[in-house]
């Protein structure tokens, strides 16, 4: 008998609770007809006790807890879509919604969920991938494909092994590998500020110091901005708004937070109060002439004519492009990602700060990410940039310590 052979398949963990050799953790109950039943987990030990519990609670009251083995991957979509999904936001169910229709539908639709298996969710990101769509759509459609699977175990009444859970890493979307966006370099993001008008100059300040998403900053009411005494100044960030101008809950919990500002950055707020229409407690700092909090594709124009008009130290333009004629004597086209975006005074201001040598949770508190984890995940590169820096500095007093020392006086 070979060594594979030998090993079991499942090994008791807990009462009715087993785990296989590759880590995942299965529920083995008998049903209501004395039938044995498996139920895979998808998280750890605490997840597989929760499991456990409700089902065994449900045999007690007599509830069938029989595997949907039939049950169709457009099914299950169809039922996640219409249940959790629909209590998120808007843009985040727009995003799942295309995921489902434009990417899983067409080819999984009518499948039993039982019947995918990795390998075809490996195809599936491979051509995707050759396609050209970026790397963070593939996470997003790999990742909707794992709630689906999930949402039907614990909802659904399936039992099965999720195929997302056993594709190897090197299957998986890689989103650090994707297009890195443009920042602002050098002295571009200052050069920019300087070149907009107010009160775009204002927000585009705030932008560059708080990293704050653009949503969040036209969510910004007076009462959220803390100016009594400019020496500890702060700017509250407890939503955000919509495509619509609607006010929303921020992304997550962890974007609700309150973040310290200069006494300079206080001083331009208060002049831009001074110079607002709008400075009740409930206006909006960023307000059109009606009160309404501006619209983020006025954002982006008023971002691009600052950068249209932005010179360099020596007075030559900022971004060429912007400058540049066609042979038909009609400004060239400029493609996406070319010159920084809104989104540019964020990433500019976590990369600097990770550069300079910030710690990822003090990173992670001031952009309202979750955790240190999805800043890790995001700028990645950043950080590893960080390192060999640092690693390079050392390296180099290491080995020329007597070079660099101080040398005594002849």
């Amino acid at each position: 008998m070979s060594e594979n052979q030998s090993q079991p398949r499942r090994v008791r963990a807990e009462r009715n609770i087993y785990r296989r050799a590759s880590g995942v953790y299965e529920v083995g109950f008998k049903d209501g007809g004395g039938k044995q039943r498996w139920r895979t987990v998808d998280g750890g030990i605490t997840a597989a006790r929760a499991l456990r519990d409700e089902l065994l609670s449900q045999r007690a009251r007599g509830e069938r807890v029989a595997n949907n083995g039939r049950l169709r991957f457009g099914d299950a979509a169809a039922r996640w879509l219409e249940g959790p999904v629909s209590d998120l936001r808007p843009a985040t169910q727009s995003c799942y919604r295309n995921a489902v229709g434009q990417h899983l539908l067409r080819r999984f639709g009518v499948r039993r969920l039982d019947a995918i298996t990795p390998d075809e969710l490996a195809n599936l990101v491979r051509e995707l991938r050759a396609r050209g769509l970026a790397e963070s759509t593939i996470v997003i459609v790999v990742g909707v494909t794992n709630r689906i699977y999930r949402y039907a175990a614990r909802r659904l009444g399936w039992s099965g092994t999720n195929p997302v859970s056993l594709m190897l890493p090197s299957e998986r979307p890689k989103p650090s590998q994707g297009v890195r966006r443009r920042l602002f370099e050098g002295r571009e993001l200052e050069q920019t500020i300087a070149a907009a008008d107010e009160p775009y100059r204002t927000l585009f300040t705030v932008a560059a110091l708080t990293g704050a998403r653009l949503s969040e900053l036209l969510a910004l009411r007076w009462v959220n901005v803390r100016l009594a005494n400019p020496d500890d100044a702060e700017l509250e960030f407890p939503c955000q708004v919509d495509r619509h101008g609607i006010l929303r809950p921020t992304k997550t919990d962890g974007s609700a937070r309150t973040v310290p500002i200069p006494r300079e950055l206080a001083l331009i707020l208060d002049g831009h109060r001074e110079r607002s229409a709008h400075a009740q407690p409930r206006d909006f700092v960023f307000a059109t002439r009606s009160g309404r909090p501006f619209g983020q594709r006025n954002i982006a124009r008023a971002l691009r004519a600052a950068q249209r008009k932005a010179v360099d130290e020596h007075g030559n333009p900022l971004f060429r492009v912007l400058h540049q004629l066609g042979s038909d004597g009609k400004p060239v086209s400029v493609s996406h990602g070319e010159l920084p975006s809104m989104h540019s005074f964020r990433h500019t201001v976590a990369s600097r700060a990770l550069v300079a040598g910030e710690s990822v949770d003090e990173v992670a508190f001031l952009l309202g990410h979750r955790d240190g984890n999805v800043t890790r995940a995001v700028y990645v590169r950043e950080l590893s940039d960080a390192r060999r820096r640092t690693m390079r500095r050392s390296r180099m007093l290491a080995e020329f310590a007597e070079i660099l020392s101080p040398r005594e006086a002849h």
